[in-house]
């Protein structure tokens, strides 16, 4: 069956790689060629490499649920779905729920996004705030859920995460158990194999620290041991994938003893993503205001040696239903 009557293959898939990420599931629908072609991982590359993804912002964010139980009672509470800003569109969209979570995502989950996939690993159960070591992946490409297997070991959260798009693995490292006691042992997860492996320990224990992955390396930036709790540390060390151990520890790196987190509550802090010189910054002036987001051009500042974000900042109005507090985000290119 050809992929376009009338026209030879090739040409048509020039024609499929060109449709917007949201009518993905459309247009698998309409033939079982199609289909296979859509949810072919090279059909994400020759899209990536041709131009046509766009950049993606995903979080996990806040909406009152009116009438959810809680202690046996009803009563209004915050539930996390996760939502998606089309950076070039501006348009707000959500996501069709987790399995399992229709009343809202693990709370205090990490999202990572690799390739054409959203990775959600880990958090709190919603109604028995018990940890999960559950792994939820998103495709875009089918636009459907699958269970990955669950982080093996002690149970925890409040850890660090990052992914490599290159070798399409997920790391998690440090974070707490159950019992409030700091972590430096760190796993990697294979997507494409749905297989965990450990990775050799920290330096030193790390819990809510920052985990992003940059230029080979996952860095885990401050965080704290069990006995500081809760009085952070500015030093950071990289695990070197290619030679399979962490780099000695650098100390000092942090400019201040602080939260190192993408996303915190409270004040001028929020969740900060770069895609494609674009800076976001999503978060709220005090407690119980409207989140807002703003966009900022890092070229253009470059360019002109500037650091003033007024000159190159772009407000995003998001619709009402899209201003709840952002507790985690990364980035997409889909």
């Amino acid at each position: 069956m050809d992929f376009i009557p009338g026209l030879p293959d090739d040409v048509a898939r020039q024609c499929l790689i060109r449709v917007s990420y949201e009518k993905f599931s459309t247009i698998a629908a309409v033939c079982r060629v199609w289909k296979s072609e859509v949810e072919d991982p090279d059909f994400f590359r020759q899209r990536k490499t041709a131009g046509y993804t766009r950049p993606v912002f995903a979080m996990a964010q806040a909406r009152v649920v009116p009438n959810r139980s809680s202690g046996g009672m009803k009563c209004p509470t915050l539930a996390y779905r996760i939502t998606l800003l089309d950076h070039e569109t501006g348009n707000w969209s959500e996501l069709l729920p987790v399995p399992g979570f229709s009343d809202g995502l693990p709370m205090f989950c990490q999202l990572v996004g690799i390739e054409s996939e959203l990775v959600v690993v880990g958090g709190w159960d919603p109604d028995t705030w018990e940890i999960s070591s559950s792994v939820f992946i998103y495709n875009f490409l089918s636009a459907t859920w699958r269970r990955g297997a669950d982080m093996p070991g002690a149970r925890r959260s409040f850890f660090g995460c990052a992914a490599s798009g290159l070798e399409r693995v997920v790391y998690v490292a440090g974070g707490h158990d159950g019992e409030k006691n700091a972590l430096k042992s760190a796993l990697v997860y294979d997507v494409a194999k749905d297989e965990w492996a450990p990775l050799p320990d920290m330096a030193r224990e790390r819990d809510e620290y920052k985990g992003v992955f940059h230029r080979g390396k996952f860095h885990v930036m401050g965080g704290y041991c069990t006995e500081m709790q809760g009085r952070f540390e500015r030093s950071t060390e990289a695990f070197d994938f290619a030679n399979w151990e962490w780099d000695k520890a650098e100390e000092d790196f942090l400019e201040d003893s602080t939260c190192p987190r993408t996303c915190v509550d409270g004040g001028d802090m929020g969740c900060t993503c770069v895609m494609r010189g674009k800076l976001l910054v999503i978060g709220c002036r005090s407690f119980g205001e409207a989140h807002v987001a703003y966009m900022l051009d890092l070229k253009s500042r470059r360019e002109v040696n500037r650091g003033c974000w007024l000159d190159f900042q772009q407000k995003l109005v998001a619709p009402g239903e899209f201003c709840g507090h952002v507790q985690s985000g990364c980035c997409l290119e889909i």
